[in-house]
C-alpha cells in the first residue's frame, strides 16, 4: 500500500505531494512544507556524518507502521514514497515514478523544476502508476487540485521508533542513531543504524 508521494527540489521546497489513501490525518500546508524542509536539512546531516565519505544521504525512515523511502537524483531532486512495511519493489517502483516525472515536468517546457508541479497529465499518469504496483487504496476523495499544497491529509506518524539507513555498498560501515519522536514513544525502539556508500 502506498500512502502518500512527495517531491523536495534541490533547495528542500516542496514543489509536490499526493495522498493516495484514506484516513491518513491532515496537516496544513505549513505543515507539508516544514515537513519537506526537515527531511532535507535530516538528508544533509547524514550524508556528513556517515563513516563513509562521500555518503550519498538518508534512504530510508522506517517505523512500525510504514516507511519512508528517498530517491535522490542527480540534480538533486528527492522523492519521498511513504508506504506500508510490506509493499514490494519500493526500488523499482521509485524509479518508475521518476520516469513520469521526467516525461511529463522535466521535458515539460513550461515547467521550471523549481517550481510547484502543476501538471493534470503528471496526476493521471502517476496515479495510474500507483494502481499498477498495487500500492491504491480506493479513495473517492481523491483528486487533482492546481495547488500542490491542498491535499487530502497526511501520513500519522504516531509515537513509534524510527530508524534510519542510508545507500549501502562499499565496506558496510556501520553506526548507531538514537533517534527520538518528539520524547513520547509507545515502545522501545531499537536503536537505527546508519549504513553508508558512496554518493550517486
Amino acid at each position: 500500500m502506498i500512502f502518500s508521494i512527495y517531491i523536495i527540489n534541490k533547495a528542500g521546497g516542496l514543489v509536490y505531494n499526493k495522498d493516495y489513501s484514506e484516513g491518513l490525518s491532515k496537516l496544513t500546508s505549513n505543515e507539508y512544507l516544514v515537513l519537506a524542509g526537515t527531511f532535507h536539512g535530516v538528508h544533509a546531516i547524514t550524508s556528513k556524518i556517515s563513516p563513509v565519505p562521500g555518503s550519498s544521504g538518508i534512504e530510508m525512515l522506517e517505523t512500525d507502521t510504514f516507511r519512508i523511502h528517498c530517491f535522490q537524483t542527480l540534480t538533486g531532486t528527492k522523492f519521498l514514497l511513504v508506504a506500508d512495511p510490506q509493499q514490494p519493489s519500493i526500488d523499482h517502483t521509485m524509479r518508475k515514478i521518476y520516469e513520469v516525472y521526467s516525461d511529463y515536468c522535466v521535458k515539460n517546457p513550461f515547467q521550471n523544476p523549481e517550481m510547484p508541479i502543476r501538471s493534470e497529465q503528471f496526476d493521471v499518469h502517476l496515479l495510474k502508476l500507483v494502481k499498477s504496483v498495487g500500492g491504491l487504496v480506493v479513495n473517492s476523495n481523491i483528486t487533482t487540485s492546481s495547488n500542490p499544497y491542498i491535499v487530502s491529509g497526511a501520513v500519522n506518524t504516531g509515537n513509534t521508533g524510527v530508524s534510519a539507513s542510508t545507500a549501502s555498498g562499499t565496506g558496510g560501515t556501520n553506526s548507531a542513531l538514537q533517534s527520538q519522536t518528539g520524547g513520547v514513544s509507545s515502545q522501545p525502539a531499537s536503536q537505527p543504524t546508519i549504513t553508508s556508500g558512496p554518493s550517486s
